[in-house]
């Protein structure tokens, strides 16, 4: 079950998440934003992928917005490369009707080689 907005502080740690780049996936995201296909995974789609990952992390409300990312890619991922997604709050803001969620993100390849680092942040409506 995500964990809702108010239970998470600086710090808190979610479960690793794993997940494959399978060709589909890749084919999907390729046609998606018309990128170029590779032998490799588009750093961009790891990236995507792992924002995806966050909406099983977070209870996102309607009305959520992505308002930030950064990523430094270390690594290509080949296709059908199962990953490991890390992420843990960095900071949470509230002022006044707006709140504030920034998360750390560290994924890594099979043989545990980091391939991405970044943040996020997304703002909430309040509840």
């Amino acid at each position: 079950m995500p964990a809702g907005y108010d239970e998470l502080t600086p710090g808190y740690e979610f479960p690793p998440v794993e997940y494959r780049l399978t060709a589909e996936v890749v084919a999907a995201y390729v046609e998606a934003v018309g990128a170029t296909k590779h032998d490799h995974v588009p750093p961009l789609a790891v990236a995507a992928h792992a924002i995806g990952v966050l909406a099983e992390l977070v209870e996102f409300p309607a009305g959520t917005i992505h308002a930030s990312q950064e990523f430094q890619f270390t690594a290509l991922v080949p296709v059908d490369t199962q990953v490991t997604c890390r992420a843990k709050v960095h900071r949470k803001l509230a002022r006044g009707p707006m709140r504030m969620l920034t998360l750390d993100m560290e994924i890594s390849d099979e043989s545990e080689v980091l391939v991405q680092h970044g943040r996020s942040t997304v703002i909430l409506p309040e509840s």
